[in-house]
């Protein structure tokens, strides 16, 4: 098929180099590396080792680019981690539309931050799903899926890197089907949920939560992503690795405790979550320092983190 592609960072690098031997890709529209202070310039670098053209753009909303993209005639768009919502005067150019590739199992979990969020909610499976864009972001037909486990310890990071290895697949996949004139199935109400992007303030650390609610924060931000933070003697401290306890440990949230199993107790819930309450802080960081351990950070317990 012949294919315009819209993507960035990583994500987009990826697919653009999957799917580039099988079907001709016309044009390769991308944002700039330091786009939204990203700062990633992978789709650009796999476009001109493809030897493929590339064009710039924020939002996809300039009349030039529209006019250039009628010139072509692409029968599809292709889209993977692209930063902003495409206007519905582009997705109409092809004669078979759009497709994205969302990481997530909708229709829970559109919009952004999908893999942290589930994470975060603890959920025990995410995955992608490739569909037609219709005018509201990530909800329309289904062409193809594919499922990732979540385990209970798994950090964002390694779930997406689980994932990385099926963008691939599911998206040749869903060309295929899109060759054969399948058009989707039409996303179901029930379960469908949209999420925003997940700033600094969404990610600080509430000591009244419970250990499994601030365990999964933590890792559902794990690196690269923005860490979970509180505050110690009125500084942001990252915290990088924690676990729980291997009993609860009550008193006032954000109390530190004790030096324990490698790292430093702080309690956190209330006496409703019962033996969910305490966490272990393996590794944290400050805002101007490298990753340490938490029992090397903590000199002294007793302190109170906010």
């Amino acid at each position: 098929m012949k294919i315009v592609f819209f993507g960035y960072g990583q994500l987009g690098a990826t697919v653009l180099r999957g799917i580039a031997p099988h079907h001709e890709v016309l044009l390769v529209l991308t944002h700039r590396a330091d786009f939204s202070g990203l700062g990633e310039p992978d789709v650009e670098e796999a476009a001109a080792e493809l030897g493929l053209p590339v064009r710039y753009s924020a939002g996809a909303r300039e009349p030039e680019l529209h006019d250039h993209l009628r010139r072509l005639a692409p029968e599809l768009i292709v889209s993977t981690n692209w930063r902003t919502q495409v206007p519905m005067d582009v997705l109409r150019i092809p004669e078979h539309g759009a497709i994205n590739t969302h990481d997530a199992l909708l229709p829970a979990y559109a919009g952004f931050g999908a893999v942290n969020w589930a994470i975060r909610n603890g959920e025990e499976e995410t995955g992608l799903t490739v569909h037609y864009m219709a005018e509201t972001l990530d909800t329309g037909p289904v062409l193809a899926r594919a499922r990732v486990k979540i385990g209970p310890q798994d950090t964002a990071d390694y779930v997406l890197r689980r994932l990385l290895d099926e963008y691939v697949p599911v998206t040749l996949e869903a060309l295929e089907r899109v060759a054969a004139g399948d058009l989707g199935e039409p996303q179901p109400t029930v379960g469908a949920s949209f999420y925003h992007r997940i700033g600094a303030a969404d990610t600080r650390i509430d000591w009244s939560d419970s250990a499994t609610t601030i365990c999964n924060l933590v890792r559902g931000q794990s690196d690269p992503f923005v860490n979970a933070w509180t505050t110690h003697r009125g500084l942001r401290l990252w915290v990088k690795a924690a676990v729980r306890p291997a009993r609860a440990y009550g008193g006032t949230p954000g109390r530190v405790v004790k030096a324990e199993d490698g790292g430093v107790v702080v309690a956190c819930g209330r006496p409703a979550d019962g033996f969910d309450r305490g966490v272990i802080l393996l590794q944290v960081a400050t805002e101007t320092g490298p990753p340490v351990r938490a029992v090397d950070y903590f000199g002294t317990v007793g302190d109170y983190l906010h």
